[in-house]
């Protein structure tokens, strides 16, 4: 009894420590208004607020001044000269540094962004911007530069003088003005330092132009300059009012210069040398951070590999976005849309076709982008993977970006799979590609996401990141938890009335089917809807047909559901979910799975009432293991897992094939998914073998060695492609290894991250080490240390609980 009042009172001290370290420590969301928020420039900063301030930064090779807009940076392109660029070191709330190595331009660019006063109401920050001539660079390489900043806000103004400080083309420029959720803000790029390099000139020019057009700032500035008559590249120096405001700066050799951000919200304003600081600040708080959550784990542990994580998850983050506009959008419900007639796809099209779109908003997003340059905006099936990566650094920031996917949700529980915000977005969409369909689906991976938070909020599962209000205050949590479950019910119905098979010819002997579903949307040839794009399905499509992939989604909502509503004490929705869980595992089971092929395939209806399983081994086949729909002890578990690795099927050197390569539509047409290995469905299978390696059951040896394997094979193929590349990259070859498609895809490619930190499981002991031998002495030392360990462990994993013991205790 002594012991345990010992024990209790011990947690309790440590419970009010925790308490009041939490209080002190835990960030505000408004560390995270200000940001690179347009991820589409190689640097565009803004705020979360709409109709605000744009900025960005522009630069191009001076040599030439007739012809600066010749290679005139501003938006992310792949295959525009460049040796790779991207965040070495970034956190959403504090900055970080990024390096652009400018190849064609013969210039090394470096940014350090740094956020001083972020929880103040509008915060203060700012921009290092620092230019190395390249080792092939002439001996006085011009550069020019140009950052700009514009107003959205149609009804304020923003003002621009110059300061002159050291002579008539160096002087400090000051710009000023209110808009709407800012309050009095000035922006001061100082005057160049002499020690910093050789400013030639510098311009200042000040505009009124259609708030609409901002974000073309790159054309508006080609065609003023073209109009300034200049003989040395420069724009008509003319400061003064205006929406948008161009600074430019013409150097000779190397530079440096600042741009810094001060409100009349923040006691202070800001300034170089506290902008030196925050820089300083922001890169140690990451690289700590990154050792205590994300520090690669055996083999991976040199410092070209911790650089490369740091590099991927600093490129996630560094992606993310606000967006704010209206969303082209086909309300037509046109009754082609169910997909009921034998030839579907062909009403389909034709009905999209005669659709007109409508735009409906605004709205606004805050959210992760797969690729800078090429896919810059947020997709439904990409953000639930990101967040993973994200929720273990900074689990309220994720969370926040959760919740910005769940406000754009309409009042059928609908969320569009692409989000196109706004005509800066649309830019980099094909016209074909803008409208969004209410009765397309996507898989609900948002929900893997806040399933975690969930097992995490229980203290099932363990938490390193950045101080968490909602872990720190589980009512917070909980009320978060109570905010979105209804949202989630209803996307979760949502996606089971529009996604619905028909289940009419699948009453198999002795069974009793229920759940069945398929993607509306499909083609011959594609069901983007599904995610897998070009993935072989069932030929010809059939309105009867039912998709594995899409049971299986339906099943990992169910379970989520099932979580939460059993952590919020909703016990009838709790046994409702249980049902459906069984029931879906149950159809799985009994509608696809092909014990010829020893797969799970999609089903279709031949001559009117047969029932035929295509197989197309691949990832649907592993889909009801991926969700987690597969216990240690499951059937077909085993087959599974040989399908996983078996070199004819799926296994290569360099991670899981989408398609088995016996497959006849292997590497064919398109070939998207249909060989290429994705980072994304290889995560969710070492993830699930990581599980049954680490529990007990008939297949926990053979689940070992294929996540030691696989999990290798994954770090060493994205590693080595990021090492000969500068990229990241959106899928890699499976004969090869090296990437291909889009460059840059710091998505769910960062994902690496996470499987780099998962341990090695090389051996189960550790080797004793050499020349100790062990004695009487060293037991009890050990014992001890071991005793009081494990009592520091039971009093922080379960100190709500024991206060409740203790306070019943004291009650009695």
């Amino acid at each position: 009894m002594l012991s345990l009042i010992l024990l209790l009172t011990f947690c309790t001290l440590i419970e009010a420590f925790s308490k009041a370290s939490e209080r002190f420590s835990t960030p505000s969301n408004a560390s995270l208004l200000w940001g690179p928020y347009r991820p589409n420039l190689y640097l565009g900063i803004r705020p979360r607020i709409p109709n605000s301030l744009l900025m960005g930064l522009m630069w191009s090779n001076g040599n030439d001044p007739l012809d600066i807009s010749k290679n005139l940076r501003h938006t992310c392109e792949q295959n525009e000269g460049m040796a790779g660029y991207g965040w070495t070191a970034y956190d959403a709330r504090i900055g970080g540094m990024q390096i652009i190595n400018d190849t064609e331009n013969k210039l090394d660019l470096i940014t350090r962004f740094a956020k001083v006063s972020g929880d103040e109401s509008n915060g203060q920050w700012g921009l290092r911007v620092k230019g190395i001539p390249r080792a092939n660079a002439h001996d006085h390489q011009k550069t020019t530069t140009i950052f700009y900043l514009g107003s959205e806000d149609s009804n304020s103004m923003m003002k621009c003088t110059e300061v002159h400080k050291i002579n008539r083309s160096n002087t400090d420029v000051i710009c000023g003005g209110t808009t709407v959720g800012l309050s009095n803000f000035t922006v001061q790029i100082p005057a160049h330092r002499p020690d910093s390099g050789s400013l030639q000139s510098s311009s200042v020019k000040s505009l009124t132009v259609s708030s609409d057009t901002l974000w073309q700032a790159k054309s508006i500035f080609t065609t003023h300059l073209k109009g300034s008559e200049s003989q040395e590249g420069m724009i008509a120096n003319d400061p003064g009012d205006g929406n948008l405001h161009f600074v430019q700066k013409s150097f000779d050799g190397g530079f440096e210069f600042d741009v810094l951000f001060s409100s009349d919200s923040t006691s202070e304003a800001m300034t170089s040398s506290s902008l030196a600081k925050g820089i300083k600040d922001a890169l140690f708080t990451f690289n700590k951070r990154f050792q205590s959550v994300y520090s690669p784990q055996a083999p991976f542990q040199d410092e070209q590999h911790i650089k490369f994580s740091q590099s991927l998850l600093s490129n996630l983050m560094g992606g993310i976005g606000y967006f704010h506009g209206t969303s082209k959008v086909d309300a037509s419900s046109a009754p082609e849309y169910a997909e009921t007639e034998s030839t579907f796809w062909e009403t389909s099209e034709s009905a999209r076709s005669r659709a007109v779109a409508e735009e409906q908003g605004p709205f606004q997003l805050y959210s992760t982008v797969p690729s800078r340059p090429f896919f810059p905006r947020g997709f439904l099936w990409d953000e639930g993977f990101n967040l993973q990566v994200i929720l273990d650094w900074d689990m309220d920031l994720a969370l926040e970006i959760v919740a910005s996917w769940f406000d754009l949700m309409d009042k059928n529980g609908w969320i569009a799979r692409e989000q196109i915000l706004g005509p800066e977005a649309r830019s980099k969409v094909p016209a074909e590609f803008q409208t969004q369909y209410p009765h397309f689906a996507n898989p609900p991976t948002l929900f893997l996401v806040v399933q975690a938070f969930v097992a995490k909020l229980s203290g099932a599962l363990p938490f390193s990141g950045a101080p968490s209000r909602y872990l720190s205050d589980s009512v917070a949590g909980t009320l978060f938890l109570q905010a979105i479950y209804p949202k989630m019910k209803q996307n979760y119905e949502w996606f089971c009335r529009t996604q619905a098979g028909n289940l009419k010819n699948y009453q198999l002997p002795g069974a009793d089917f229920n759940k069945g579903y398929r993607w509306r949307g499909r083609t011959p040839q594609h069901i983007l809807t599904s995610g897998l794009d070009d993935y072989p399905r069932a030929q010809p499509p059939h309105p009867e047909e039912l998709h594995v992939d899409a049971l299986c989604w339906v099943g990992s909502m169910a379970v989520v559901l099932g979580e939460i509503s059993a952590f919020l004490g909703e016990k009838e929705d709790q046994e409702m979910f249980s049902k459906h869980k069984t029931d879906i595992v149950r159809s799985i089971d009994g509608i696809h799975w092909s014990e010829p092929d020893r797969a799970y395939c999609d089903t279709t209806i031949v001559d009117g009432k047969r029932v035929e399983r295509i197989c197309h081994k691949g990832y649907i086949s592993l889909t009801p293991f991926l969700v987690g729909l597969m216990g240690p002890n499951h059937s077909h578990l085993e087959a599974v897992l040989d399908l996983i690795r078996d070199p004819e099927e799926l296994w290569s050197p360099y991670g899981l094939r989408s398609l088995s390569r016996k497959d006849q539509y292997y590497g064919t047409s398109e070939n998207y998914w249909r060989s290429p290995i994705w980072v994304n469905i290889n995560y969710m299978v070492v993830q699930r073998l990581l599980e049954l390696a680490q529990q007990p059951g008939p297949h926990q040896q053979k689940a070992r060695n294929i996540y030691t394997e696989l999990r290798l094979n994954l770090g060493n193929t994205v590693f080595k492609s990021w090492n000969e590349t500068g990229f990241a990259w959106e899928q890699y070859n499976p004969d090869s290894g090296k990437g291909q498609r889009t460059q840059h895809f710091t998505g769910w490619t960062s994902l690496v991250v996470k499987i780099l930190a998962m341990p090695g499981l090389q051996s189960k002991y550790q080797p004793q080490m050499p020349g100790h031998r062990p004695n009487a002495g060293d037991g009890w030392g050990t014992m001890l240390t071991f005793m009081v360990a494990g009592m520091l462990l039971v009093c922080f994993l379960f100190r709500r609980r024991l206060l409740r013991v203790w306070r019943g205790l004291m009650e009695t």
